[in-house]
């Protein structure tokens, strides 16, 4: 494993990788498939065959074949001994691969093909994001359950490996920042097909083909790299000009009201005031108060 982890950490890691010195890595990879092509015994089946769906159509748009839900649990226990299981009313439509690989793979909706779409699609697929079992482990490890599936569905080799090759390509991918959403399909065709001329030509082992993968992902992304989702989201927001903002100031602090003065209707010009006790004496300016306020000269004079 040691092998193919380096090979995907440069292909991963290094921009600066020479694209000839990853194909050779690739080359180098030499570890042994463990799936239910070369194990069967361990473990590999459907706890039912056929797989029965029921007549309820479903029409979702842009996708070129009918739905249908499953009219019971679908178990599949795959080469690692893992259960996976497809719950009763999984949307599927027998295929799982991309359509736009389908011109390259042939057709994807052959009777050995349908229990392992099915138990892909309840993992992934399309309809089903709603199920308790709906991208709950990797993609990776969800399309090498695909494989191990048309395997014991009675796939041929070949086949097999192409068909995970087209849903590695081009299928769900999640939790991850590789995806390859923006690659433009004619540049994903281009990959398949050279995925195909290599599972044709050197029939590799499962190890050595996701380690090919990789390396035709990596020139994928050399050719559109990937712009991150939220640069996107900043490009695409409208500006909006906002209003100037002025700087705070302080409240002017409160002060008591005071009543006001009675005034004496003898002095018009308001310089005394109006005493309440004792006599009515009136203090004038030229009085030791008179240069405390009015109101205070008010309260002296109640005191005497």
């Amino acid at each position: 494993m040691k092998k193919i982890a380096f090979a995907a950490f440069c292909m991963i890691g290094l921009a600066a990788c020479d694209p000839a010195v990853l194909l050779r890595q690739v080359d180098d990879v030499d570890d042994p498939e463990i799936s239910c092509f070369t194990r069967p015994q361990g473990g590999c089946n459907f706890d039912r065959n056929p797989l029965r769906v029921l007549p309820e159509p479903v029409v979702i748009p842009r996708r070129p074949y009918q739905f249908f839900p499953t009219a019971e649990p679908l178990t599949f226990v795959d080469s690692q001994g893992k259960r996976w299981i497809a719950p009763s009313r999984t949307l599927t439509d027998g295929a799982s691969i991309p359509r736009i690989f389908t011109s390259i793979v042939g057709d994807p909706t052959s009777p050995e093909f349908r229990n392992a779409a099915a138990v892909h699609d309840a993992y992934c697929g399309i309809g089903n994001e709603l199920g308790a079992n709906y991208q709950i482990d990797t993609w990776q490890e969800v399309h090498r359950m695909f494989y191990d599936g048309l395997i014991v569905g009675g796939t041929d080799e070949i086949t097999a490996k192409l068909m995970f090759a087209a849903v590695w390509l081009g299928g769900p991918r999640w939790n991850t920042h590789r995806d390859l959403d923006h690659v433009p399909d004619v540049r994903k065709q281009r990959a398949m097909r050279q995925a195909k001329a290599y599972v044709e030509a050197k029939r590799p082992a499962l190890p050595k083909l996701e380690a090919y993968l990789w390396w035709l992902e990596k020139q994928m992304l050399d050719d559109y790299p990937r712009i991150e989702r939220e640069d996107k989201e900043r490009s695409s927001e409208k500006i909006v000009e906002e209003e100037p903002s002025y700087p705070e100031y302080p409240e002017y602090p409160e002060y008591p009201d005071y009543p006001n003065d009675p005034v004496d209707p003898e002095d018009p010009t308001g310089g005394g005031v109006l005493g309440s006790a004792g006599g009515g004496d009136t203090v004038g300016s030229d009085s030791p108060t008179g240069s405390l306020p009015d109101s205070v000269k008010l309260r002296l004079l109640r005191l005497q």
